[in-house]
This record gives C-alpha cells, structure tokens and sequence, in this order.
C-alpha cells in the first residue's frame, strides 16, 4: 500500500491482486487519498501438494508455491509489454519473471527471506531444521534471480542489503537500495510520560509467526524468571495475534497476561513500562520495536532485532543478549524513570528521521522513476 500512495497519485498504477474470498471486502481504490486501478484475477484451484511438486521440480522456494498463480501469469504477459514499470513484491513471485517480457522492473523484497529462514533453522526443531535450510538456499537463489533481473531492488533495512550484496556481483549489488517502512506520527502523547499504575513489561508481535513465537517461549523461560525473581511486583503482558499453543502455555507458566489479537496495540503499549524485542529469528525491521517507539516506550532489544532498525544501541534503545543482560538492563531502567523518558524520546526522534511517511514516499518516486522505462 505503500508504494500505491506514494505513486497512484503521480502515475497510471494498476494493482493486479487474486480476487477475495466470497464475503470479503474488495480492494480499496485509493490510498493514501492516491487513486489507483485493480485487475482481479481467479485464485487457482489446485493442490498445496501439486504447487509444492512444481516448485520442487523447478528448483524454487517451496514458499513461492502459492504465488505461481495462471490468472496472474495471464495478466503480466497481457499488460507488462506497455508498461513502463513493473513492481513485483516479495521474492515468493520469481516464479512469474518469465510473464514479464523485456518490461522493467522494480523488485521490492522488503526483506532477505534467505536470511530470515537461515536463522530460523539454527532455532527450528532437529528434525525440521535440514529443510528450512534448504529452503534457505533456494530462497537465495531465487533472490540473486531476482535482483539480477531487476533494475533497482529494494529492502527495508541496511542489515538485509549487507546480506544480499556479499552474495551478489557488485554491478547487481549495486542496484540494491534500503527503502524504510513508513511509520505515521504517533497519536498519542508518550507513554513514558505518564507513570503506569504498576512496573509492565510488554512483549508484542504476531505471535503466530514463527520468529516471534521463537522469541516469546525462549525469553520467557530464560530471561524472565530471573528478573520475575528479582522484581515480583512486575507485570507482565504478552500481546499480538494468533498466539499458538505453546505461546498460550508459555505465558501461563510465567505468570503473565495474554491478549490475543488486541484490538489497539497501541493502548496495550501506552500501559507498558519497557518494551521487549527478544528476537533471535527473523529479518527485516521488526516492527514492535518502530511500534513501541510510536507509542513513546523505551525498548530493550536482542542484538539480532537491534540490527534490523537504525538505532544506535544505547541511544535509542538498549541491547541485550544472555539471560543475565537482560535482567540487568530492564531492572536498570524499571528503576530510573529519567532514562526511560531518554531512550523514549530518542526512539520517537530515530522513528521521525527515519520513518516519515512524506520522506519514504518521495523515495518509491525516486526508485520507480530510476528503475522505469527511459
């Protein structure tokens, strides 16, 4: 949606898109007050297992098997050939390069689905680990395709583009760029300014992702009680959507509050005396770190979540990677409510310089304007 505010409003933009399912609600026609057009194309009716054999047979991400889409396939070989641009987004639809013809593209990949499915399977169960690194490598290779193809790709943050260029030839990755998420101005004054009823520390996320999930059972069993020891007259409150069962018992066994699916994150986070983003999966920019900072909480974060944001640790957040880090610095700053209001103020100032939606707009305009037919 983004990139349709940013360019609907100075260009012709055509989203193509599956149609909904029967009872949901139809594509929006505008946004960010940028109209733009949508072509709806018939969702496929074949088998999980009949686009898993495709993509193993052709050597692609088994997570592009969804994405391999006939209605889609027939739209970009119909509409590519005129257009001056053509926007593919996640690196799950390399399998539809072939549609595109001669016609220019911009790959935008948001993140490095290699790198996160290589952490993930340092963490993943034993048995399951083999084929999440091998999906890995097939993710890699079908983002080196895709990069190569394209004539500007682009990830939303500077940890990503590292792990992407060291793979690529430096004229591919030099048509590598960062393209931030946009965050809008917070609407709510800081949370840190207003003393909570009682110390919380907060964990938010969806929760059925697996990076999140990960984090949530290993910081609870680990980092948790040592600090629930310490500091019994902490609160603690776990948030977000689709919390799976081992979440669920997880946080029942620390003693904690469960929201699922809160219907305003950000009051939850407005309640919280300290984020936590205790990743140890994943890639990207975690987003409950630009979340928490929205709502003016200062963060404690693991070193792999610090590096997906542009934050300098110590001075829009606080790192922390044992058990003991972790307690140290949250019983640090639950005590010290000036430095709590510095690393809050410093975080809302990061997500402003960074995150703006008017700057990251005017940076899809320059990328698409580079990348487009001359």
């Amino acid at each position: 949606m983004q990139a349709l505010g940013a360019l609907g409003g100075e260009h012709d933009v055509t989203l193509l898109a599956p149609e909904p399912p029967r009872g949901a609600p139809a594509p929006p026609a505008s946004a960010g007050g940028a109209p733009f057009s949508a072509d709806l194309y018939p969702a496929p009716r074949r088998s999980a297992f009949a686009g898993a054999a495709v993509a193993v047979a052709r050597g692609l991400p088994l997570s592009s098997a969804p994405f391999r889409q006939p209605g889609l396939a027939a739209r970009l070989a119909r509409q590519a050939p005129a257009a001056d641009l053509v926007i593919l987004q996640l690196v799950r639809l390399v399998p539809h390069l072939a549609d595109l013809g001669g016609a220019p593209l911009l790959a935008d990949l948001i993140d490095s689905l290699s790198l996160n499915a290589a952490a993930r399977a340092r963490h993943d169960r034993r048995w399951r680990a083999p084929l999440v690194r091998l999906e890995a490598a097939r993710l890699a290779r079908a983002e080196e395709r895709l990069i190569d193809r394209a004539r500007r790709a682009l990830v939303v943050c500077e940890r990503d583009r590292r792990a992407l260029a060291a793979r690529l030839p430096a004229e591919a990755a030099a048509r590598l760029a960062v393209l931030p998420i946009a965050v809008p101005a917070p609407d709510r004054p800081p949370a840190a300014d207003r003393p909570p009823d009682e110390p919380t520390v907060a964990l938010t996320g969806n929760l059925g992702y697996f990076a999140n999930a990960d984090a949530v059972c290993w910081w609870l069993s680990e980092a948790w009680p040592p600090l629930a020891r310490r500091r019994p007259d902490v609160r603690l409150v776990v948030a977000g959507a689709r919390p799976p069962r081992r979440v669920r018992r997880a946080v029942a066994r620390a003693g904690g509050t469960l929201i699922a699916s809160p219907p305003d994150l950000g009051a939850v986070l407005a309640g919280a005396t300290v984020a936590v983003a205790p990743l140890r999966t994943g890639s990207g920019v975690p987003l409950k770190v630009l979340e928490a900072w929205a709502a003016g909480v200062p963060v404690v974060a693991s070193p792999l979540a610090a590096a997906g944001t542009t934050a300098v640790p110590g001075r829009e957040l606080v790192v922390a990677e044992s058990p003991a880090e972790w307690a140290a610095a949250l019983e640090r700053l639950l005590d010290d409510p000036a430095e709590r209001r510095r690393l809050a103020a410093a975080g809302r100032e990061r997500l402003a310089a960074d995150h703006a939606p008017e700057a990251v707009a005017a940076a899809w305009r320059r990328h698409a304007a580079a990348a487009a037919r001359i």
